[in-house]
């Protein structure tokens, strides 16, 4: 319920409901604007990062908003004025499975153009560490292909409800949120936005029910071949160079303490699919210039690397925020004993190359 209380004279008032298209208030001149302008509205902090996007490949269809959420997951947000129709959800997938091929590249691309479009400066090298910088997800690196919804109405018809409620059990994340006008007074409406779906007061306990029942089945094999496949590179390393090793996790990666801190080994497999492993030495300072010193010191040994391990080094001076990076990769996900030779000798390399300096890092205070 909404209610105002006047503090005068001590009365509750209790507005009338009333409909958007009783005040000739518009899907697109109007409600899309507010969305634009108060993201909030959705009842999460998000980035806009244009609006009517058109440019689809072989379509002329056109999504209403395009976000970005902290966690750098894309938002498609789909508006209706009155109710959802019968068909809103689906609409909303179809922009979602549009928009899954876009890279960090691309949707930089996208804001600066909405941003130019809007009469503003826009140079891509600082909107792409607006971008960065609004993303709260220390693991970021690239946008995943997995876009989450929102829809947002006055009125949500059952079938839209019930397809909702079934999609999120397969991993589709869709919010429904709900807007309902009131009028105070002929010049003023008061709008209430609520979210639905996921249900508040239990949203949390839902989405960890929801990745529980969606992990049950492939993710809990995929799970258990990290597990094994690390436990055996952890004791081939043992092997080679005896040591205190941490217990390997049900993850895509395993790291090792270099002894200097916030810098640290790494196995890891990317891609989704995976269809990359690489051995990584990391420098995760929450100092940016920390990092970029102690990479510089570190990246004079690129060419040995190189001679030592017959790799191509890759040298990422700038890794999400603040962090930077340097690796090798091998192009395959399969977990074979290619790989599994391939992983352990070149971490040893990697020890043999970086340790000598990181140790003289550590003991001149970098």
């Amino acid at each position: 319920m909404i209610f105002t209380y006047n503090l005068q004279d001590e009365r509750i008032k209790i507005p009338q409901k009333t409909t958007f298209k009783d005040h000739n208030i518009l899907e697109r001149k109007n409600i899309e604007k507010w969305v634009e302008t108060y993201p909030e509205i959705l009842g999460e902090e998000l980035l806009i990062l244009t609006t009517e996007f058109d440019k689809f490949d072989k379509t002329s269809e056109r999504l209403d908003l395009l976000a970005l959420d902290q966690d750098g997951n894309l938002v498609v947000i789909e508006l209706k004025r009155d109710n959802t129709g019968r068909t809103a959800e689906l609409q909303a997938i179809k922009y979602a499975a549009y928009c899954s091929t876009l890279n960090l590249d691309q949707v930089i691309d996208l804001h600066v153009d909405y941003l130019r479009r809007r009469g503003e400066q826009a140079e891509r090298e600082h909107v792409k560490s607006k971008l960065i910088d609004f993303i709260q997800n220390t693991e970021f690196e690239e946008i995943n292909d997995r876009p989450r919804i929102i829809l947002l109405a006055m009125e949500y018809r059952p079938e839209v409800t019930a397809s909702v409620f079934w999609l999120r059990k397969f991993g589709i994340d869709i919010t429904c949120v709900k807007i309902t006008p009131y009028i105070n007074d002929e010049t003023a409406l008061t709008v209430e936005s609520s979210i639905i779906i996921p249900i508040p007061d239990a949203k949390e306990y839902l989405i960890q029910v929801e990745k529980k029942e969606l992990s049950e089945g492939s993710q809990s094999l995929s799970k258990q071949e990290y597990l094994e496949f690390y436990a055996d590179l952890v004791s081939k390393l043992g092997d080679r160079i005896p040591d205190t090793y941490p217990k390997p996790l049900p993850r895509n990666y395993y790291t090792i303490s270099s002894g200097l801190s916030n810098v640290h080994y790494e196995w890891i497999f990317r891609g989704r699919p995976r269809n990359a492993f690489s051995v990584e030495l990391h420098f995760e300072n929450s100092d940016k210039l920390l990092n970029q010193k102690q990479l510089v010191r570190l990246a004079s040994l690129q060419k040995t690397l190189e001679e030592r391990t017959g790799e191509n080094v890759i040298i990422t001076k700038e890794w999400g925020r603040k962090w930077a990076k340097i690796s090798i990769e091998k192009k395959t996900g399969e977990m074979s004993e290619e790989l599994r030779f391939w992983a352990v000798n070149n971490m040893i390399i990697f020890f043999e190359v970086f340790q000598p300096e990181i140790d003289r890092l550590k003991k001149s205070g970098l």
